[in-house]
């Protein structure tokens, strides 16, 4: 679905309590991580997670089939 282009890139900015960005500085200096890829990686988690709440909920009521059935009709 996300697909890491890193010849294409996009500025974003924005308002974070200074202790959060404390402890974000810290956590990736303590891991070697880039401030950048943590905040890229957290936000495709978060959307990924949405999407798939919404598709869950969307068929939440469709009926369903047992492994048993799907194997008989194999």
């Amino acid at each position: 679905m996300y697909y890491n282009d890193m010849s294409q890139t996009a500025n974003l900015s924005t308002i974070i309590d200074p202790k959060l960005k404390r402890v974000l500085i810290d956590y990736c200096k303590k891991r070697g991580l880039k401030i950048r890829y943590l905040i890229e990686q957290a936000l495709i988690e978060y959307l990924e997670d949405e999407i798939d709440l919404e598709a869950y909920h969307s068929r939440k009521n469709e009926e369903t089939v047992s492994l048993e059935d799907v194997l008989k009709d194999m």
